[in-house]
């Protein structure tokens, strides 16, 4: 269903839904997305070379490569000393010393030509992730989802876009939003929160130059993205987009909605509003931070990132998918033998809402460390 934007006085404003835009170009080298940024599938990340430049032993003192490229150096001659016997000590000695400096010498170079050339990507785990796509239009007139995932490596990014279909160029704002992203994502640097957070200022600034001055508010979108490194799970959201966790057989929603609802839900405990009204509220579900409005009113990020561990699943959705399913459906979808993407996509046909909204996830699971799937509902 078209998503709503609540004016200052708590009024839902919309604008006619807006004819399809073709995708926009991906700019080279990056993959930069217009309504979707394919990978190949599955995604196995493999380490990434952080330098060209090979690991470099210490180096040799000059005179050991020196002893070793002319031979076992022959001793100074020696002082006067009484008898041949303590002059051949002298010279065993000495033939002693430089075989020996020869032998450290191949030693360390041994080590050096047994360095990797190429370390992991800057001291990253490789991510031992199988991620899987869903990407359908619905019944909408067009396509308003986006989303991205980056190629395998020490760090993966996914970002999802929901453009507002009942606003104009609600897809342009999702397409903008996550070109943005992908594009920074390749030369982010600093600890995974600051790059998402960094991200994200450069997808709101986007989209804030797209629409101009006369155009924030009248368009817009959510988003989601989520950042793996070093076994750890780190996101951001704005709007109301979701992130989940399956776990063991459960779902876990672990972003907060950006909607008038739960606005509510804080004036019902003030006393300001009856419980019933806040859950009943027909402008309930109308967005009050989204990108397209200028300055982000709500950003949610978590206290700290969640600790990844085997049979893991992390799924980014647009609430076409979770409006259309379930917790049950969903839970069973992720559950499923084979592909967790196609699961969910024949769950939601078989609904045939007539009013079905484009519908988008991006299904990321995590292998053991055998490099096999296991099925998350097993402890």
């Amino acid at each position: 269903m078209g998503k709503r934007v609540l004016n200052g006085d708590g009024a839902a404003s919309s604008l006619p839904p807006s004819p399809t835009v073709e995708p926009a170009s991906s700019p080279s080298p990056f993959p930069g997305p217009a309504q979707a940024v394919e990978t190949e599938e599955p995604v196995q990340s493999e380490t990434q070379a952080a330098s060209e430049a090979p690991v470099q032993s210490e180096e040799l003192p000059a005179a050991r490569e020196t002893q070793e490229s002319q031979g076992a150096a022959q001793p100074a001659p020696p002082e006067p000393l009484p008898g041949w016997g303590l002059a051949a000590v002298g010279l065993a000695a000495g033939l002693a010393i430089a075989g020996a400096a020869a032998l450290i010498a191949r030693a360390v170079r041994g080590g050096r030509r047994a360095a990797p050339s190429h370390p992991p990507e800057g001291g990253r785990a490789p991510i031992p992730f199988v991620v899987e796509k869903l990407h359908e239009q619905g019944a909408r007139k067009s396509q308003q989802d986006s989303f991205f995932v980056s190629p395998a490596g020490g760090r993966m990014l996914a970002v999802v876009a929901d453009g507002m279909g009942g606003l104009a160029d609600g897809d342009k704002v999702g397409q903008t939003a996550v070109t943005a992203m992908a594009n920074g994502f390749y030369n982010a640097q600093g600890s995974p929160e600051q790059v998402l957070l960094s991200l994200l200022e450069q997808a709101n600034r986007a989209v804030n130059v797209l629409l101009g001055s006369d155009g924030l508010r009248h368009s817009g979108s959510t988003v989601v993205a989520g950042l793996i490194e070093n076994n750890a799970f780190h996101y951001l959201s704005v709007g109301d987009s979701r992130i989940c966790l399956f776990r063991d057989g459960a779902l876990y929603q672990l972003n907060r909605e950006h909607v008038y609802r739960n606005e509510l839900y804080t004036d019902a405990v003030n006393g300001l509003c009856a419980f019933q009204e806040a859950e009943q509220h027909p402008k309930g579900g109308g967005l009050t931070s989204y990108l397209g409005m200028g300055e982000l009113k709500y950003v949610d990020i978590p206290a700290q990132a969640v600790a990844v561990r085997e049979g893991d699943v992390f799924i980014l959705m647009s609430d076409g998918v979770y409006n259309a399913l379930t917790e049950y459906e969903l839970t069973a979808a992720l559950s499923a033998p084979g592909s967790a993407a196609d699961a969910l996509r024949a769950a939601i046909q078989a609904k045939g809402y007539a009013n079905q909204d484009n519908y988008t996830a991006v299904v990321m699971r995590r292998r053991d460390d055998e490099g096999n799937l296991r099925d998350s509902h097993q402890v």
